[in-house]
């Protein structure tokens, strides 16, 4: 199973990483999308959670993920497939863990000539808030048939203590 490498950062302060800056910025793109919807059906009211979503999907194309919590760590799945490992870049913070993964279009030549195809360049970024601080020393990543798996180890301080006797 490849690993994944990981960006750890113990930064909090208010300057934002690049890829973080990535994210805000297709989060805008998502939003103007959603805006162009509301108008092309004459700026009635009404459907705006829909006219986000499909504009989300449309520009994100976010794939399917699920949290999950034990008292010592989270572990994340999210599913990539077509993507190779490295492909995929995971940012760990101790509030937040981002994953993105991009295939490039590559020009086919030669034999056969290809009439069209579906085949593009494809981004995907998601951004997963946690609910307590992590350890970002001791996160790791794996991606394995198109799932890829983070587990991340609560910070000392966030781990549940035993309930006193």
């Amino acid at each position: 199973m490849p690993s994944i490498a990981i960006q750890r950062t113990q930064e909090t302060s208010g300057k934002t990483l690049p890829l973080l800056q990535e994210i805000e910025n297709r989060i805008e793109d998502v939003r103007r999308r959603a805006f162009e919807f509301f108008e092309g059906r004459g700026g009635q009211s009404g459907r705006d959670i829909e006219d986000w979503l499909r504009a989300e999907h449309e520009v994100l194309g976010w794939p399917a993920a699920e949290l999950a919590e034990t008292d010592a760590d989270y572990k994340l799945e999210m599913t990539l497939p077509g993507f190779d490992a490295k492909q995929v870049e995971v940012t760990a913070t101790p509030t937040e863990i981002a994953v993105h993964a991009e295939i490039k279009a590559e020009k086919k030549g030669g034999e056969p000539r290809i009439l069209w195809t579906e085949f593009g360049p494809n981004n995907v970024y998601r951004r997963f808030p946690l609910p307590q601080p992590i350890d970002v020393d001791k996160t790791t990543a794996t991606l394995d048939q198109g799932l890829l798996k983070i587990m991340a180890s609560k910070a000392a301080s966030a781990k549940a203590k035993p309930a006193a006797a």
